[in-house]
């Protein structure tokens, strides 16, 4: 989750760094303007000498101290002026990945990120019922719009007014007691029963995450939850937790018998609470790509919906950028997967794709370096693996056959992952982490 900081020299040097990046974009030039004006206003705030830096273009380097964001290069910050009510948040991915600005005097939210994924995390962090005007880069207008219901359509592709809301009717909002289901008959009971099948999940947009353990990280993780249900025999002190957490953002939230959770899922043992979550089935047509760097995990073949599930947890660990499923892998909307990624479907940008040969030629365009990994190229070391291309992709194979042959020759680079004699292979979870953290490591020593 992005963090709150009180480091605003930092974070207007950020908004200005991307202010700069907008020169000469069209569709964006009112961002720019909004960038501009709130990065001059957090200096004034900070009372601090940055400005020179920030027109230089110079990040200092930052790090999260206890919660809270500093950067080392600046000097310590006055008290803060009473007067100003702005809130800045830090997205971190590895490093400073996303800043934004609320600003409820004039109503505005700020999103300035480097990648997709840091632009879900800050919009994550947007309290529910609260209007803004929102303005943000026009790459990232699908994502921001997963998350806000519009009041307005904008002609700009850079702004959108509107809020989050945890159910799109508003009919469920602040609702500050439990409802107790009683009755099979009852709507809830057939909402939950629906999205047991991955084409209702699908078509509806909408996962369900299962057990206290999901159902919690899902609400403190700010994903757009809907509903939870959650089991008389839920211990009290949980069930405190999911109904404070429910009611502080405005979420529908009902307690049913253990043989009514039964009822709305398909999973044995029945866990002890559920809920709703949107999550938009996004095709390869919608991948977004960073204006400045961005490194994909693809998956080609993956069958296991566990083995998903763990690599999923993987990337998402790791700070991957998106993961991609290639068309002959498993719907990462599959239960088991859902479940196995510990919150990464919500978190992580995955992208299933129809047209893999489209895929490919796509990443090739936009001079993707593409390491395929495989036993029956000639290939480099693993060790010998550099990352120092702007746009990176790592492929990773079936459990059983690998990468297809089709896919490896429109890879740019191969590499082998050394092993003794007697095995040939590592179960695709292990592949994928040995290939994920050699880039997490290059990026650190670099």
């Amino acid at each position: 989750m992005a963090q709150i900081t009180e480091d605003y020299s930092a974070a207007a040097i950020f908004l200005s760094a991307t202010a700069r990046e907008m020169q000469g974009s069209e569709p964006n030039v009112e961002y720019k303007e909004k960038l501009e004006a709130y990065s001059d206003r957090l200096q004034q705030i900070a009372g601090t000498e940055e400005g020179s830096k920030t027109a230089a273009g110079v990040v200092p380097e930052m790090h999260v101290a206890e919660g809270v964001v500093h950067a080392d290069a600046a000097e310590t910050a006055p008290e803060k002026n009473k007067s100003e009510n702005l809130t800045v948040y830090l997205s971190t991915i590895h490093v400073p990945a996303g800043v934004m600005i609320l600003d409820p005097d004039s109503a505005v939210c700020l999103i300035a990120a480097n990648s997709e994924r840091a632009v879900r995390d800050l919009v994550r962090s947007i309290p529910n019922e609260r209007k803004f005007e929102f303005y943000f880069e026009d790459t990232y207008q699908s994502v921001v719009a997963e998350y806000i219901f519009r009041e307005e359509i904008s002609d700009r592709p850079c702004r959108m007014r509107g809020m989050r809301r945890a159910n799109p009717a508003g009919t469920t909002a602040h609702q500050k007691s439990e409802r107790v289901i009683n009755s099979k008959k009852d709507d809830i009971v057939g909402e939950f029963k629906k999205l047991t099948t991955l084409k209702a999940r699908i078509d509806e947009g909408r996962v369900v995450m299962e057990g206290f353990l999901m159902v919690n990280r899902a609400l403190k993780d700010h994903l757009p939850v809907e509903k939870v249900v959650y089991s008389d025999s839920l211990p009290e002190e949980q069930k405190a937790a999911l109904a404070q957490a429910c009611i502080e953002a405005g979420i529908a939230y009902y307690r049913a018998s253990g043989g009514l959770l039964a009822a709305m899922t398909t999973t044995n043992p029945t866990p002890d609470s559920l809920c709703t979550v949107r999550a938009q089935a996004r095709s390869q047509e919608q991948l977004i790509l960073s204006r400045k760097r961005n490194f994909f995990l693809i998956l080609d073949g993956i069958a296991n919906p566990d083995n998903l599930g763990m690599v999923l947890r993987t990337a998402d660990a790791s700070g991957v950028d998106a993961v991609i499923l290639l068309s002959p892998s498993t719907h990462h909307f599959n239960k088991n997967a859902i479940r196995g990624g510990r919150g990464a479907v919500g978190r992580v940008p995955i992208y299933f794709c129809t047209d893999d040969m489209a895929m490919m030629e796509t990443l090739r365009a936009h001079n993707f370096r593409i390491w395929g990994t495989s036993a029956r190229f000639s290939a480099s070391n693993f060790y010998d693996m550099r990352f120092d291309d702007a746009n990176i992709a790592v492929i990773v194979g079936n459990e059983s056959n690998g990468v297809r042959k089709e896919i490896l020759d429109l890879c740019t680079d191969y590499v082998k992952i050394p092993m003794v004699e007697g095995q040939s292979s590592l179960n695709i979870a292990v592949a994928a982490a040995l290939v994920l953290y050699e880039y997490d490591r290059e990026f650190y020593q670099n």
